[in-house]
């Protein structure tokens, strides 16, 4: 594992990024889009946090995985912030080897709930606020244009967390 000491934009200060040595090449798909960094680096696929990180390691080294992506492929969604289509690309990619498939979004929890109002809404408090449903709004809006290309795809669909990525 490569470690880049990297922050991207909107991410959470403590996020973990880097580029993982696969293990079983074979088994990752690299994808015709060529926006991720592990396009550049043969051998090696780009995480952007440590729960990102996680969920490669699991396809990598589990046998029940067959083939995985990261980054697909884009979904078109209307951002609700703008009102304009926006892509979306769903983190990963997974194919077992039982047939089933996967699109994977990998995700905070604390972005998965609707924020709770604060108790006391001092102008920072009413900022984290406002960015916290706007991210909360735009999560939903993509997750369900991915429900419906899965459904459309015979596919599943599924947001993991730390509460299932924490193994």
């Amino acid at each position: 594992m490569i470690q880049m000491p990297k922050k991207s934009k909107g991410m959470y200060k403590s996020a973990k990024q880097g580029l993982f040595k696969l293990t079983h090449p074979e088994k990752f798909i690299k994808v015709l889009d060529e926006t991720m960094g592990s396009s550049k680096n043969p051998g090696y696929v780009e995480y952007k946090s440590s729960l990102e990180y996680k969920a490669i390691r699991y396809a990598d080294f589990n046998p029940a995985v067959k083939n995985w992506s990261m980054e697909p492929f884009p979904i078109p969604y209307i951002k609700p912030t703008d009102g304009k289509v926006h892509r979306y690309f769903v983190d990963m990619f997974l194919e077992f080897q039982n047939g089933e498939k996967f699109l994977v979004e990998i995700k905070s929890y604390a972005e998965t709930v609707e924020p709770k109002r604060p108790l006391r809404m001092t102008e920072k408090a009413a900022h984290r606020f406002l960015n916290q449903i706007m991210t909360y709004k735009t999560n939903q809006a993509k997750w369900e244009q991915a429900r419906k290309f899965c459904e459309k795809k015979g596919l599943h669909f599924v947001v993991l967390t730390e509460k299932q990525l924490n193994f």
